[in-house]
């Protein structure tokens, strides 16, 4: 894979997948409203961060601009590292813990999931189940 320039069009691919990001965000963790609206997103974001990066090993139809446009864009605003760091500050010191264990082991099984559902639409693409 060879890098992209950094030019006016990637960053406005950029920009454009992270203002649909944080809305998507922002509306579903409106409709979640619970303490685990942020480890929603980011379990939901690490799945498809793990279905896209492993999309272009196996399946190879996503072009590199709507990665950039959809993971680092889109799911890099969806997802949330810093609203995630402060509920955990916020919340008591037994709850934090489970917080932090929940959205590390968490978002690391959706990644694994994500790449699970590619190989598995890999190998029925090779098999022409899916065409």
């Amino acid at each position: 894979m060879t890098p992209m320039r950094t030019d006016i069009s990637n960053l406005l691919i950029i920009g454009t997948g992270g203002f649909f990001g944080a809305i998507s965000r922002f509306l579903l963790s409106g409709a979640v409203a619970t303490p685990f609206d942020t480890l929603t997103v980011n379990v939901l974001g690490s799945f498809a961060l793990g279905m896209l990066m492993y999309e272009t090993g196996f399946l190879g139809h996503v072009s590199q601009r709507t990665r950039m446009g959809f993971g680092i864009g889109f799911l890099g605003s969806f997802t949330t590292f810093s609203a995630f760091a402060v509920q955990s500050y916020q919340m008591a010191p037994t709850f934090a813990i489970l917080n932090i264990a929940a959205n590390v082991i968490l978002t690391l099984i959706a990644v694994f999931l994500g790449r699970g559902v590619i190989i598995l639409l890999s190998r029925k693409m090779e098999w022409g189940v899916v065409k």
